[in-house]
């Protein structure tokens, strides 16, 4: 398992949702570089399965980020698994549980906003997560 918090989290709803729901992404090679076609143009791909949204509204997360006064208007990351740690749907959900629990001890559910989607185009379990 690999947790990561992404070090933007400044401005506009748009980028980070709009990442983590999106069917069509940039084309990077294995060592992450961004692929280009014939006329350097960047290329995209069709993420395959598509993302799907676990918890949460896309819309409604994007609104509250847009809404924000603070210059910090958002937290994003991924808790990763590899192929081979073979999670359940289940267990999925227990790691999404357990994380809420401890980045909002203390709060009810209601008091906060956090938009899940799992990510599983890249041989792996990627449950991404954004929250205003």
């Amino acid at each position: 398992m690999l947790l990561k918090f992404f070090r933007n989290g400044k401005g506009s709803g748009a980028g980070p949702v709009g990442y983590i729901v999106a069917d069509k992404v940039l084309a990077y090679d294995d060592n992450r570089d961004l692929i280009r076609d014939a006329n350097g143009q960047p290329m995209t791909v069709t993420r395959e399965p598509l993302p799907e949204v676990l918890r949460g509204n896309p819309d409604r997360t994007e609104a509250q980020i847009d809404a924000s006064r603070h210059q910090w208007t958002y937290r994003a990351g991924v808790i990763s698994f590899a192929a081979t740690d073979a999670l359940t749907e289940e267990q999925q959900v227990e790691v999404m549980d357990g994380f809420e629990r401890l980045a909002f001890a203390g709060l009810d559910p209601t008091q906060y906003e956090v938009l899940w989607v799992r990510h599983t185009h890249e041989d792996r379990v990627e449950l991404h997560f954004c929250t205003p």
